[in-house]
């Protein structure tokens, strides 16, 4: 029993120091202010200045798309880093080798990235606001601000996956840059994803922030007509989707420290 509670303890110590160490490294080199919180706070500006007279729920979909912008993009590249950053400095193996799991050790940095995405989510909220003169029309803004956080999680949930998975591969910018302007079209973040060919929504629906954002579109915009399953189905299926993120996540960290207390090292990836 003693025994479980210092892992405990160990545990949720290593997350706490990655979380400071990312916080630092942030605030000594803030190189990601320009595409989490300058670039989208652009972009809305744009859509805003082009389409302010489309209808009362415009500025929603402004708010929803740019603010997706800040957070995805951080929750991607942070997620590619946080596992980057031991390869390029030499610390993978050591850090997979240490009693805790290095799960927790990822787990403090991706929370940064929550926590930054939600910063600069907010940032592109005031800036909107302050132009439109005003609040969006939001019939439950409680409900609408916990689901929003919720939406952070389900990307929280694939930057983990990612992480894990770029253990694996020396491509992770690549992928990066590839996979960050499909992801805000192929999930919903621009703009909803019923208006994509039909064929397109079965690979939409593998990722955990399709469900949870057609879910926010529904709370918050009156007579929104997204997926046929409605604002409940949408729910269930991003809490259950997100679980087998977090599950995937789980096991491929595992395999790779039991390879790396195996063989010493990850030379051959």
């Amino acid at each position: 029993m003693m025994a479980t509670a210092l892992g405990r303890v160990s545990r949720s110590r290593s997350t706490y120091a990655s979380l400071r160490l990312a916080v630092l490294q942030f605030i000594a080199d803030p190189q990601w202010l320009i595409p989490s919180m300058i670039a989208p706070v652009v972009f809305a500006l744009v859509s805003f200045e082009l389409f302010r007279s489309a209808g009362p729920y415009f500025l929603t979909y402004a708010i929803l798309g740019a603010g997706m912008m800040s957070m995805w993009g951080q929750t991607l590249y942070g997620s590619g880093w946080a596992t980057g950053q031991d390869r390029e400095f030499g610390t993978l193996e050591p850090t997979i080798q240490a009693p805790t799991p290095y799960l927790y050790v990822v787990l403090g940095r991706v929370l940064w990235n929550v926590l930054s995405g939600l910063i600069g989510g907010a940032i592109v909220y005031v800036v909107i606001v302050a132009f439109a003169g005003g609040p969006p029309a939001l019939p439950d803004p409680v409900g609408f601000a916990l689901l929003f956080v919720f939406v952070m999680v389900t990307l929280a949930s694939v930057g983990v996956v990612f992480a894990a998975f770029y253990v694996y591969t020396r491509y992770a910018g690549f992928i990066q840059n590839i996979g960050e302007f499909a992801f805000y079209i192929g999930t919903g973040c621009m703009f909803p994803v019923v208006l994509l060919p039909f064929y397109t929504n079965p690979v939409s629906l593998i990722f955990p922030p399709t469900w949870a954002l057609d879910a926010l579109r529904y709370l918050s915009i009156p007579g929104y007509r997204g997926f046929a399953w409605g604002f409940w189905g949408d729910l269930l299926g991003a809490v259950a989707t997100t679980a087998v993120y977090l599950g995937i996540a789980g096991a491929v960290f595992t395999r790779v420290e039991h390879h790396v207390l195996e063989e010493g090292n990850l030379s051959e990836y």
